[in-house]
């Protein structure tokens, strides 16, 4: 699991094809400062891009700042042929491979001395061949390059040589590495990670807590969670977000410890009520609606229509996109021989899974996701926008998606209904609840001129279904 952790490191921009016009260092340069400038703003709460090219304007940040956090990724390098089997899989593979590779060395031995029949065996031999399991890795490097300070953050105007340290406000010092765990690693990364987590560090449980609040909540006390500078917004609770901090350290960095906190607070247990004359809530706050995210209401409208496949882990599966899409973008078109840049559909009768296992393309979003709020997938996202637009209410009227889904949870309902009225069943598919007196008299209105997937469809429109209060 240590291993694949290390693949949100390859997160970052990456040009597979720089090598072919000598451009590997500007490749580089924009995976580093992607690592420092995510870095900063998901565990600091730090615009460390603006700090990229001179002094930051409104933070205490200096240019320096960055590039010294930039040397603690200095030696990492990509790591693709590095097993990841458990030692029992991996000894298990390594046996086989040495049995197979003896077997076939004998017989190109016997080719050599002159028999034409093994040939078909040693092609036989190295299909049977079993094969390490490989994820796309970063890992670190004892042999770091020396970091400078760009001018004007230009990779090409090199100027003082820096060394791994944190911003200087908090330790102007170059940072102490420690010792080194693994043989080849430059421990680098470990320290930047021992003094993340620092007592004396006071900033990353004060972003941590937030974005748990803002999970329970919808909005952090923080309402801008990848920034807590002068740019940023001032916390709605100055104390409570020291306060969770500081039970976050002492809990020994118990993320369970603080939801449950949270949770079983008496500010998570309001009821919401309906505003008063003037625009205020009767009594106890009330929590703004959230709408459904782009991937959960994909699964959701999966899940109601029986639609939803149990699938539980293993290969990317990679949804159809429009042929306008695919006619618009020239990698689709061109692809390598790694198979890296084109886009291939697997078969519709797998492409009901949850959203979470579908392929994603920094420069590709999928239509159905994008149209409702689906961030950009080429920077780190701490808060989500909603909005509310026309293509979105077409979307859920006339998409392909809600077409098929209303006809199967339609035909979902015939047959489980058994002696339960229709109307009552949609009702407890969709929205987990008996309609009322009105809402039955009004849907076998509609029913009397309409069909039972027309309703269906009505009902997954609602904003009871597409809404969270």
């Amino acid at each position: 699991q240590a291993l694949i952790a290390t693949g949100f490191l390859r997160m970052g921009p990456h040009d597979n094809a720089a090598a072919l016009f000598d451009e590997q260092d500007r490749s580089r340069d924009e995976l580093l400062t992607d690592l420092v400038e995510t870095t900063g703003s998901a565990f600091l709460g730090l615009t460390l891009s603006c700090c990229r090219c001179h002094d930051h304007k409104t933070d205490a940040l200096l240019q320096a700042d960055h590039f010294r956090l930039r040397a603690f990724f200095a030696g990492v390098v990509f790591a693709d042929d590095r097993p990841i089997d458990l030692a029992d899989s991996y000894a298990l593979v390594a046996a086989r491979r040495g049995e197979l590779k003896a077997k076939i060395e004998a017989l190109e031995q016997g080719e050599a001395a002159g028999e034409e029949a093994t040939k078909q065996q040693v092609a036989e031999l190295k299909r049977q061949m079993p094969q390490f399991t490989h994820a796309l890795l970063m890992q670190d490097s004892s042999d770091v390059p020396p970091t400078y300070l760009l001018a004007q953050g230009d990779y090409r105007r090199p100027t003082l040589e820096v060394a791994p340290g944190f911003p200087a406000l908090w330790n102007p010092y170059d940072a102490t590495i420690g010792p080194v765990a693994a043989e080849k690693s430059s421990g680098r990364r470990s320290a930047l990670a021992r003094w993340l987590v620092h007592q004396e560090n006071p900033l990353t449980a004060r972003v941590l807590v937030n974005r748990l609040w803002q999970g329970c909540f919808g909005e952090g006390l923080v309402a801008t969670p990848n920034d807590f500078g002068i740019t940023g917004a001032p916390p709605a609770d100055p104390a409570l977000l020291d306060w969770l901090a500081e039970e976050l350290i002492r809990s020994g960095w118990s993320l369970k410890y603080i939801q449950r906190l949270i949770v079983s607070s008496h500010a998570y247990r309001q009821r919401a009520v309906p505003a008063g004359p003037s625009g205020q809530p009767h009594g106890s706050p009330r929590r703004e609606l959230k709408r459904l995210t782009a991937e959960q209401l994909r699964d959701a409208v999966l899940a109601v229509s029986g639609q939803l496949l149990p699938y539980r882990g293993g290969p990317p599966v990679w949804p159809e996109l429009p042929p306008e899409i695919l006619q618009a973008n020239p990698a689709f078109l061109d692809d390598n021989e790694t198979r890296t840049k084109g886009w291939y559909p697997s078969p519709p009768e797998q492409q009901a899974v949850r959203s979470i296992f579908l392929v994603q393309k920094r420069t590709v979003p999928i239509p159905l996701l994008e149209t409702f709020d689906l961030p950009d997938n080429s920077v780190s996202c701490g808060c989500r926008q909603q909005s509310l637009v026309a293509p979105q209410a077409l979307t859920l009227l006339n998409g392909d998606l809600m077409e098929t889904a209303a006809k199967a949870l339609a035909e979902r309902v015939e047959q489980t209904a058994r002696g339960v009225d229709s109307i009552d069943a949609l009702y407890l598919w969709t929205l987990q609840r008996e309609p009322s007196e009105s809402e039955w008299q009004v849907c076998r209105l509609y029913l009397a001129e309409h069909d039972l997937i027309q309703l269906a469809r009505v009902l997954m429109n609602l904003n009871e279904f597409v809404f969270l209060d």
